[in-house]
């Protein structure tokens, strides 16, 4: 059984162009006749990259891992908060998935309007896919695992981050890691919106570069044309990858056992 690559991506997360590219010095060889080669100058540590490397390979790095996405925003012209929750978790020794996307929308006054939860398990080649109390079993093909590990190299996520600040190094989720402060700038000037607030930190982890927490709040503004309101998007966003390469103990619930196969 070849090995899971999952494809995540979340709201605010961008597909960043271009990369650099290092050109390593040709190495240095003896001169003809014999004799030893120049005595070369000690070289300095090469300085960390401030930006973490993609999420697909910083997770692609990990033996197991469970990540947890919160995003919560406020709308002033539907009026509505809409606060979403990812949790996914791997576990390669067991060749296991899980997945759970959690979407509640209220009023500003906290009244509710709607709720949604999917979940889905996935051990070996079984998938079982859970909504409304509902579950399906589901035999994934190879043409299908292969297509998912081709686009997990296609498709590369990055999260947003602008103007970042070495703050120092720290251990977050028993991981030691870098901290940076940043702060997003670059809107489109077209658009008339304004970053009213915008204030963001994130952890890259010292041995792999892979993100470890990252935070963004924002509030965007822009002025209603012939009045003299405006409307105004709040947004926090969190990431946090915990139980780094710990078991993740992933098992199909009992509502999966004896669940009818789906028809796709």
């Amino acid at each position: 059984m070849m090995s899971r690559k999952g494809i995540v991506g979340f709201g605010l997360l961008v597909i960043l162009v271009g990369s650099a590219c290092g050109i390593s010095a040709p190495s240095t060889q003896p001169e003809e006749g014999g004799g030893e080669p120049p005595a070369q100058e000690p070289q300095e540590p090469a300085e960390a990259s401030m930006l973490p490397v993609s999420i697909n390979e910083g997770l692609a790095s990990l033996d197991s891992y469970r990540m947890i996405i919160t995003s919560d925003s406020v709308d002033s012209v539907s009026q509505q908060r809409t606060v979403t929750t990812f949790v996914v978790a791997h576990d390669g020794q067991a060749d296991a998935d899980y997945t759970r996307t959690e979407t509640r929308v209220t009023t500003l006054e906290n009244e509710f309007v709607s709720e949604d939860v999917q979940e889905q398990f996935v051990s070996g080649n079984q998938m079982c896919s859970v909504s409304g109390g509902e579950a399906q079993v589901s035999t994934i093909s190879e043409t299908t695992q292969v297509f998912s590990d081709l686009m997990s190299q296609v498709v590369v996520f990055n999260p947003l981050i602008e103007n970042p600040v070495l703050v120092g190094e720290d251990v977050v989720n028993g991981v030691p890691v870098r901290t940076y402060t940043f702060e997003v700038r670059s809107l489109d000037a077209a658009s008339e919106v304004e970053a009213a607030r915008s204030d963001g930190s994130y952890a890259v982890a010292v041995d792999g570069d892979y993100l470890v927490h990252y935070r963004l709040d924002m509030d965007l503004r822009a002025a209603v044309e012939g009045s003299s309101e405006l409307e105004s998007t709040v947004f926090f966003i969190e990431l946090s990858l915990e139980d780094i390469n710990q078991p993740a103990g992933i098992a199909f619930p009992p509502s999966c056992q004896g669940a009818q196969p789906s028809g796709g």
